[in-house]
């Protein structure tokens, strides 16, 4: 069998609104949640209805580290890593007029020590280009390492170009900045910076490191993993421009989002070439090193030009531009009009906008309807307000809401003083017992959580439900009833499962661990199973990159013929995905649920829906932008 998720086929489903910009619940205290990536706030992407995906505007040749910069006249000059195998040329230069039709210029005759022009017996890594009035400035590392500056005409970009002395030894991703009153600065590396002597021949100061300022930090430490980053703006291709009366350096980073080697491009501002910088912020995902231009229209644009490493950019080794925007906080981010990432998730609009909602549960009833719980009230309801409200869907296109079906009132378990929290919900219709299996978790603040089951003793989705047991059923969260051949099965808490004893009031036999055949868990939270053809797909939710600020909250799967496993090798099933649950339609179609979790998603909080269809249990494919079920 093959997992694969689709693009969107159904101009209805993805017509919703988007979702709005979302406060804190009242009385989250853990500053993990009041400043959580899952906050619209902290968004990187928040694609409009009319988001189309970057397409290239430079593929004359592959290339990498691409590096752009604006004529007076309006004109484009672009240069970067060539990447024709085995061969060599130098630093190598386009241009054009429009942005459109390129004119190569070939290798730059570039003359200086050590350097005979024309020459294109080393291929020089990472060049960049700037243009400051007529001069047109190419800074690169040479062969030695030795950063170097070249100095030629913007109006004859094929003429002659004289290069600086050895500015810096054991140089990388050298780039140049001036400034407004001609003052230049080299930068290289992820963020090393000095200032240029006059005619940029010498350092005129020591180098020095840029990074977010530290005094940000005082009362924000970093947990667990550095989060947020407060040492670096980025790892490579460090860059700087100003945007009015701030100093931007933007410079880029693998972080290991979505579990792929993503090149994103970071940025930090200041009032100063120096700073002091803000904290680093992601502000293009997928883009590769970073270069920053301004367009005719006066905004600003970033270069995509993504490495065939990256498993979910739109395509590589070619430039595209991202238009990019400031976000109601004032940071830099990737314009809404704009999609940078190839998944079947990237284009996706929420279902249901009017409510948040996370760790979203969908079951298809024995009445032909489709119905939806969720934890709500931000990151869930405080006892006693609040419970379990269910939606209800006859074409998983319109939901509507049915009200609470289970309240805090009656449940019988003391809390104390302690806060008590409720966590994702989940429905299913259990075809052999007639009813609907309500599951619940309950985070107690100190304590820990703890799972409860309730049953409809109605039949019906609406309740009322009934606690199959005295008290809660499990400790720890994320229930998941799940109906085999044999009988009912409870899954909590990161892959234990045991059997349900007829009565469901306990279990019946052993408690397992599902893991893959490394003995690793598929997630480490928001299991769920689903059985097709006789095999079982695990799924589970993972963060991946950096935790809680600019990773992503992605569902995993693995595959077994068993129930009890092991199971494949976990392997990324839907980025972004995290906890959410699979499931058939009416059409034998099948579906997963998404809420969106991190600043990269399409959305966050919200109810959505990514379709999925199921082959070969050996692989699983995230298909393009535009592809059809």
């Amino acid at each position: 069998m093959r997992l694969s998720f689709l693009a969107p086929v159904l101009a209805s489903l993805l017509a919703m609104p988007a979702a709005q910009a979302q406060a804190p619940a009242k009385g989250v205290a853990d500053d993990i949640f009041a400043d959580h990536p899952s906050m619209d706030r902290n968004a990187v992407v928040m694609p409009g209805a009319d988001a189309k995906p970057v397409t290239p505007f430079f593929s004359e040749r592959p290339i990498g580290d691409a590096s752009i910069a604006r004529t007076a006249e309006g004109g484009w000059v672009l240069t970067g890593t060539t990447l024709r195998s085995g061969a060599r040329h130098g630093v190598e230069i386009w241009t054009s007029r429009d942005g459109k039709t390129w004119k190569g210029w070939g290798p730059a005759r570039i003359a200086g020590d050590g350097i005979v022009p024309g020459d294109v017996s080393e291929r020089y890594l990472a060049p960049s280009v700037t243009v400051a009035g007529g001069t047109l400035y190419l800074a690169f590392s040479d062969k030695t390492g030795c950063a170097r500056i070249a100095i030629g005409k913007a109006a004859d970009p094929g003429g002659a170009f004289t290069a600086s002395p050895c500015l810096v030894e054991d140089a990388s991703d050298v780039s140049l900045f001036i400034d407004r009153d001609g003052a230049g600065y080299l930068l290289w590396g992820g963020g090393t910076i000095a200032k240029l002597g006059a005619g940029f021949q010498k350092l005129a100061e020591a180098p020095r490191f840029l990074k977010p300022d530290q005094t940000l930090f005082a009362n924000h430490p970093p947990v667990g993993k550095d989060w947020p980053v407060r040492t670096r703006v980025g790892r490579t291709g460090a860059t700087m421009f100003r945007d009015g009366d701030r100093y931007v350096i933007a410079a880029s980073e693998v972080t290991g989002r979505m579990r792929t080697a993503t090149e994103d491009l970071f940025m930090a501002e200041g009032p100063t070439p120096y700073g002091p910088f803000s904290m680093r912020t992601l502000a293009v995902p997928h883009t590769g090193r970073g270069s920053v231009v301004r367009l005719d229209d006066g905004t600003l644009a970033a270069a995509y030009n993504p490495k065939c490493d990256d498993g979910f950019a739109l395509f590589c080794e070619q430039i595209g531009l991202v238009s990019l925007d400031r976000a109601p906080d004032g940071r830099l981010r990737q314009a809404a009009s704009v999609i940078t990432e190839d998944s079947a998730v990237a284009a996706r609009k929420p279902l249901i906008a009017s409510e948040s909602m996370r760790d979203p549960s969908v079951t298809l009833g024995g009445d032909g309807f489709y119905y939806l719980v969720g934890t709500l009230d931000g990151y869930g309801y405080h006892k006693p307000d609040g419970g379990v409200k269910l939606w209800r869907s006859a074409d998983l296109k319109q939901w509507d809401d049915l009200g609470f079906v289970w309240r805090w009132e009656g449940m019988g378990y003391d809390f104390g003083k302690n806060i008590a929290e409720l966590w994702a919900p989940e429905i299913k219709w259990v075809a052999r017992d007639n009813t609907y299996y309500l599951a619940f978790s309950v985070m107690e603040r100190g304590v820990g959580g703890k799972t409860w089951l309730y049953r409809s003793t109605s039949g019906k989705a609406q309740g009322p439900y009934a606690n199959v047991t005295k008290s809660y059923l499990v400790k720890g969260i994320d229930g998941f009833p799940f109906e085999d051949d044999d009988g009912l099965y409870f899954l909590w808490g990161g892959g234990s499962i045991a059997k349900l004893n007829a009565a469901r009031n306990g279990f019946e036999g052993d408690v397992r661990k599902l893991v893959d055949i490394d003995g690793d868990a598929v997630g480490y939270e928001g299991n769920g199973l689903i059985k097709v053809n006789g095999v079982y797909f695990l799924t589970g939710a993972e963060w991946h990159g950096p935790l809680r600020t600019h990773g992503t909250y992605d569902m995993m799967y693995g595959t077994s013929k068993s129930l009890f496993g092991p199971y494949s090798q976990r392997r990324m099933g839907a980025p972004h995905g995290g906890h959410g649950t699979a499931f058939a339609d009416k059409q034998g179609r099948y579906w997963y649920t998404m809420f969106g979790n991190d600043p990269t998603a399409p959305w966050r909080m919200k109810f959505g829906l990514v379709p999925i269809d199921i082959g070969d249990p050996a692989s699983i494919g995230v298909p393009r932008i535009g592809a059809a079920r």
